[in-house]
């Protein structure tokens, strides 16, 4: 059981140093193609950081862990909103870009919704797929409507300094890197769930349990990070950007994609403890900041108590 843990935390390390590897070549990027900080936190950044879960997922449904699959994406959804927007609320508040908060927030209840409603039959089903990947269409084709307005009105603004951005040696070290960062986060999620499962049946902790809490922490290690040198750096737009944008993904496409190979069961745990925290924090997060266009301190630390809360739950219903 040593060496499971051993590669289960080899696991985490890779998933977050090739996220990591990954993000600095999605920045890179929307630098040079002149992308807003909030539209590139929604998109680029958002669909780079999510692709540990859905790798993490993806795999889980293939191998038939189909509970994990399930748990990985809202424990990510509740990981992202209450201790990742949590903390970086808590620590520096800022002020939001209120259009694009508030269309990207009504889309994201919009996906809560759907998920609901489809899971009204106890599961997410091969069928069910159809209609949140037509949902990720939608989102994708809102974000590239978004990056095509903004790029325009960047590249009027900013002529002169596009100029020598289209060095071909510098295209390829980005594109190289960032096949990298992929490959390190598909072999670290491999190695999340293979070892994640044998660690949950040893110490006798389901599968959904795991996946909620510690695997899911793990692969939203890169919003987490991302988000947290965001503010350091005074971005605060890609760290909302960012985490509103993996929300969505993570029902649309997580979910979505890992529902294609295997039907996904939803538990009554699900139905009963995980859906109403994450629609609490998403509404703690959302309703406050739309009504006063700013994420404040005191927000954060309820963000984070009400996290905190629902790690306690699961843990005294199994531990």
């Amino acid at each position: 059981m040593f060496i499971k843990t051993i590669l289960f935390l080899i696991g985490f390390v890779l998933i977050t140093k090739g996220a990591d590897i990954f993000i600095n070549c999605t920045v890179d990027i929307g630098k040079k193609t002149k992308i807003s900080e909030i539209i590139l936190g929604a998109t680029i950044v958002s669909f780079a950081t999510t692709l540990p879960e859905l790798t993490v997922s993806l795999f889980a449904s293939l191998d038939g862990h189909t509970t994990m699959s399930l748990g990985n994406a809202v424990g990510s959804i509740i990981c992202n909103t209450g201790l990742v927007l949590g903390l970086v609320a808590f620590i520096s508040p800022f002020s939001v870009d209120k259009k694009m908060f508030f269309s990207k927030s009504v889309l994201l209840l919009i996906c809560v919704i759907l998920l609901l409603l489809l899971g009204i039959d106890k599961s997410i089903t091969q069928t069910d797929s159809i209609v949140l990947l037509a949902m990720l269409a939608i989102y994708m084709y809102s974000n590239y409507k978004s990056v095509v307005e903004k790029g325009s009105k960047s590249r009027i603004n900013n002529t002169s300094k596009v100029k020598g951005n289209n060095n071909l040696g510098e295209w390829v070290k980005i594109v190289l890197l960032f096949a990298l960062g992929l490959i390190m986060m598909v072999l670290g999620s491999r190695l999340l769930v293979d070892n994640g499962v044998i660690i949950a049946e040893w110490i006798g902790v389901p599968q959904g349990v795991i996946s909620l809490t510690v695997i899911a922490l793990g692969t939203s290690l890169p919003e987490l990070v991302s988000s947290l040198t965001a503010i350091k750096k005074n971005h605060h737009a890609i760290s909302v950007g960012n985490i509103l944008g993996a929300n969505i993904l993570n029902i649309v496409s997580v979910i979505g994609i890992s529902s294609i190979p295997n039907d996904i069961p939803i538990l009554s745990q699900n139905m009963s403890i995980d859906f109403p925290f994450m629609i609490v924090l998403l509404l703690i997060l959302i309703l406050p900041t739309i009504k006063k266009n700013k994420l404040y301190r005191f927000q954060g630390l309820i963000m984070l108590i009400v996290y905190l809360i629902y790690i306690g739950i699961l843990y005294t219903m199994y531990i």
